[in-house]
């Protein structure tokens, strides 16, 4: 099966199957090595803490950061916690378009509660990915149902996120500020953008496409074993085609949905970052909304690369970087700022809500349903 990633852009685990889920639709407990669970944390805040200090070396020790923090007023905090949650609210609508009979209120406790896991935890998003399985199997959504709703979110996620970088290295290129060779950058991605969007639509047209794709698949991943001895790869040639046919299912009714709630919901997150920008002094003339876009696609694109809980450290290096590239030193400050208000707004803020939303899913059994009681398909023989 495709990876996929959650909504935030950070990455998923694979769907799950039946039997990980118990009769309660809470997932089953794994044991978990000690080791494990050592190094991941250890990796994981690591890097966090690699790069909250490369971070604090670059804005010049703690008087700039001071600087920073005064220069964030209450007024501020409360428009940008409001928009935090307004960000919140838009990554709903895309799960309800795919997932047929999903209530916008059940949308909302599955990805804060999922959200605050991701932005706290080692692994965060494949146990939220887990949690997203384990609450919607609750509420009586059916397993194939349920898979095809995480991939074509994640794809479509993913599609949304990738268009934005290259349009916005485009733009950025002609416009500037921008250092040498990004013309070049912005071309590549964008051949990229297209040949993975092309090679998405055939596969969604043909399944002999996909069953020819999933062939090649195979014959990379034997290259891949011969290093990595104890890989064990699926067979390509089944698991492209289930995924193709997964997709068509979905989009054949809300791919319109879809899009235009996927489209709304990742540049409400470049508004709450301009925002933070607007409200610390830096205008249109300062930092484009361009140059906004092309801040958050490079975070999304890094947090794949070194995923920690929540983007954090990662996400922080990034914007100050690519938000102050070319900019005076007397601009860093409001810089930092911004950041710290956006990181507010998209980090903190999802963490007690989401606390507050699983505390309500683990205690109440209002919206519990009968396992597959809201299949949307009827199940093949």
């Amino acid at each position: 099966m495709p990876s996929v990633t959650t909504p935030d852009g950070s990455p998923a685990s694979e769907p799950i199957d039946d039997d990980d889920i118990g009769d309660t639709g809470l997932p089953k407990d794994r044991p978990r090595g000690i080791i494990r669970r050592i190094i991941s944390g250890f990796l994981s805040y690591g890097v966090v803490i690699i790069a909250l200090l490369f971070l604090f070396s670059k804005m010049e020790g703690a008087e700039n950061t001071g600087d920073a923090l005064t220069l964030i007023t209450w007024q501020q905090l409360v428009i940008i916690s409001l928009l935090g949650v307004f960000n919140l609210f838009t990554n709903w609508p895309p799960f309800v378009a795919v997932l047929r009979g999903l209530r916008l209120r059940e949308a909302a406790v599955t990805n804060t509660a999922s959200a605050a896991l991701s932005n706290t935890v080692p692994e965060g998003g494949a146990i939220a990915t887990g949690l997203n399985f384990a609450m919607l199997r609750s509420w009586g959504f059916a397993l194939d149902d349920i898979t095809s709703e995480v991939i074509v979110t994640g794809v479509w996620s993913q599609m949304t996120k990738y268009i934005l970088l290259a349009a916005s290295l485009a733009a950025v290129s002609i416009y500037g500020p921008a250092p040498e060779n990004t013309a070049w950058v912005a071309l590549i991605v964008l051949v990229l953008v297209v040949i993975g969007a092309m090679v998405l639509a055939l596969i969604l047209r043909s399944e002999g496409f996909a069953r020819k794709l999933g062939g090649l698949t195979n014959a990379a991943l034997r290259l891949v074993r011969k290093i990595i001895k104890r890989m064990k790869p699926p067979d390509m040639t089944t698991e492209i085609p289930r995924f193709r046919s997964q997709m068509v299912q979905s989009l054949r009714t809300c791919w319109w949905r879809l899009t235009a709630t996927m489209v709304f919901s990742q540049l409400t997150v470049c508004f709450v970052l301009g925002v933070a920008c607007r409200m610390q002094g830096l205008g249109v003339d300062t930092i484009s909304w361009w140059t906004i876009i092309l801040a958050y696609s490079c975070v999304t694109l890094a947090s794949l690369i070194i995923p920690t809980p929540g983007g954090l450290g990662v996400a922080e290096v990034v914007l100050v970087a690519v938000l102050g590239f070319g900019l005076p030193a007397s601009d860093q400050t409001a810089i930092l700022a911004a950041v710290i208000l956006y990181r507010l707004a998209t980090f903190l803020v999802p963490i007690p809500i989401g606390l507050v939303t699983y505390l309500y899913w683990r205690r109440s059994t209002k919206w519990r349903r009968p396992v597959d009681s809201r299949r949307m398909y009827p199940q093949a023989a």
